[in-house]
């Protein structure tokens, strides 16, 4: 196999498979393999499909329905009777954009169901679904195999009984400039989510307290990425294999995972399947070791040419 890349000019850069016989070119930009068929693509994209698709292989998810933008009144009564707080999301939209979490009244549901309508793509329904607590991980999958796992935190600050919440955070941003990675995506302190649980930038957390800064664990914002391949548990990987396995056609996946217990599988559930997974997530952990993933993609597609000369039927 001969594999090639290039820097693309938005900064990317392309992976290019060629077979050995030159009969055969794949591309990759990120994790993105050009081979994932266009209905493969769509049922990623579009969350409600993603869960039928784990619902009909009795994949765990987390309780929930969809509901096209017109029928808010219908998917107002489902609130009324689903346990709160519940997740409000678009169905087609990507990066966690228009997710409101933690909505447990009428009027933050009606915030939240507009939030979800303004950043979904054309046609987006609205996903409702009960918020499951717990870590959030992504397993990265690729072929039969899960080569890394990172455990997603949001930020968060640890109360010394003097100092302010203001300087907490100050103090935080101060030792991520150590970490390449995590200076260049700094805390998105979100404010409004703090004063909800009674903080200010004035309050002075108790020694030992924790204070989250931010309602979702999103890289962008500044969650904690920390490498917990060696110690998740084997049930855990599997449970990603399969779901990635649920989906038609797909090979290489980005798996969110949610759990109370990282060594106990039926404490999980899964949230999302994503064709062009983040490799940056696992190449530039916070804490633990680094995965070069792009490279067990590579490797993936290498041993495939070796086996059988031809990766297409």
């Amino acid at each position: 196999m001969k594999s090639q890349f290039t820097h693309e000019p938005s900064g990317g850069i392309r992976h290019r498979f060629v077979s050995p016989d030159n009969a055969i070119t794949l591309t990759m930009n990120g994790a993105k393999v050009s081979r994932h068929p266009l209905h493969t693509e769509q049922i990623c994209q579009r969350k409600h499909l993603t869960k039928r698709m784990l619902d009909f292989d009795e994949i765990p998810t987390p309780a929930g329905a969809d509901f096209t933008s017109r029928e808010r009144a219908v998917a107002e009564a489902y609130f009324a009777k689903v346990p709160k707080p519940v997740v409000v999301k678009p169905t087609n939209a990507g990066g966690s954009e228009g997710v409101t979490v933690g909505v447990t009244d009428l009027e933050g549901f009606k915030a939240a169901w507009a939030y979800a309508l303004s950043e979904g793509r054309t046609n987006s329904n609205v996903l409702v679904e009960q918020f499951v607590r717990g870590l959030e991980l992504r397993s990265m999958v690729i072929g039969d195999n899960v080569t890394s796992v990172v455990a997603r935190i949001q930020p968060f600050v640890v109360g010394d009984g003097v100092a302010s919440l203001h300087k907490l955070i100050d103090l935080s941003n101060e030792t991520r400039r150590v970490h390449y990675r995590a200076m260049q995506l700094p805390v998105v302190v979100e404010w409004g989510f703090i004063k909800q649980r009674g903080y200010g930038p004035e309050s002075v957390p108790a020694r030992g307290e924790i204070v989250y800064l931010t309602a979702i664990a999103l890289p962008a914002r500044g969650a904690l990425l920390v490498d917990v391949t060696s110690v998740v548990s084997e049930g855990i990987k599997d449970l990603s294999i399969r779901a990635m396995k649920s989906i038609p056609d797909l090979e290489i996946a980005g798996i969110d995972v949610l759990v109370e217990d990282i060594t106990d599988a039926s404490t999980a559930s899964v949230l999302e399947v994503n064709t062009a997974p983040s490799l940056n997530l696992h190449r530039y952990v916070t804490h633990g070791k680094p995965r070069d993933v792009d490279l067990d993609i590579v490797e993936y597609f290498h041993g495939q040419y070796l086996a059988s000369g031809s990766i297409l039927s």
